[in-house]
């Protein structure tokens, strides 16, 4: 017999699951998709069961959210900033959750970003999600989204870095997103899920993709510092010295 956990669990991806139905049901381009590249479509199959196992894992996260959670205690979110929103300078990120360039940020870099400047009030940090790498993309940053709703954004993005799977094998479905929400500390999952659908999103989504394209980003992750007429400035971020050295001298 399941257990309340699981058996919400259940339920939560059972309503999900009938949702993206209805609203895919006159859409017949996959299975043309399918048969043209039939192939293909095995071999990601065959990754996916590869990353799905090391994913599982016995339900750990590779990386604890207890840590996660030390490099973000006592720092101040709301929405997609983290840090005192009276900070004098605004450093910005614009990544893509499936991007492992993006995860070798978060790990390399963004911890020294939070621990010195945002920590001491120098700099804010303001994620933007820039979903270039398709519909799971897309997926993940409305999850990641939804999650700022309760100001648990950056909880979100740095246990999706650190359960990343392959770009585009199909990881990021119901029980990824879920269990992502759940170690993240999200206090209500049921507000979550229907945030997750939320329609301004899409216009969300779309303005960071003009944004990025319109100050001649090529990719992800892009750091820049926002300047106070709105502009973007990049940095060239290759390692935490560089970033705080921008920081500095934009203040």
């Amino acid at each position: 017999m399941a257990t309340g956990p699981q058996q919400k669990r259940k339920e939560l991806r059972e309503k999900r699951l009938k949702a993206e139905a209805a609203a895919k049901g006159s859409d017949r381009r996959q299975g043309m998709a399918k048969i043209i590249g039939i192939a293909a479509f095995l071999g990601v199959i065959a990754i996916v069961a590869v990353v799905a196992v090391s994913l599982s894992g016995g339900g750990e996260p590779t990386k604890a959210s207890n840590d996660i959670d030390k490099m973000l205690a006592g720092i101040p979110q709301d929405g997609l900033v983290l840090g005192d929103p009276k900070a004098p300078v605004t450093v910005v990120e614009f990544a893509d959750l499936q991007c492992p360039g993006c995860k070798a940020a978060s790990e390399q870099i963004v911890p020294d970003l939070i621990d010195g400047p945002v920590r001491n009030g120098t700099a804010k940090y303001e994620f933007n999600n820039w979903a270039i790498l398709g519909t799971e993309s897309v997926t993940a940053a409305k999850a990641a989204l939804a999650a700022s709703e309760q100001n648990r954004l950056q909880q979100f993005v740095e246990n999706f870095y650190a359960n990343q799977g392959l770009e585009g094998s199909g990881y990021v479905d119901e029980d990824f997103l879920l269990e992502m929400a759940e170690i993240a500390g999200i206090p209500d999952i049921d507000k979550w899920q229907a945030d997750r659908d939320l329609p301004k999103w899409d216009q969300v989504l779309l303005k960071t993709d003009n944004e990025a394209v319109g100050a001649g980003f090529s990719g992800t992750p892009t750091f820049a510092i926002r300047k106070p007429d709105g502009s973007l400035e990049e940095i060239n971020a290759g390692t935490p010295e560089d970033l705080i050295k921008a920081i500095n001298q934009a203040k």
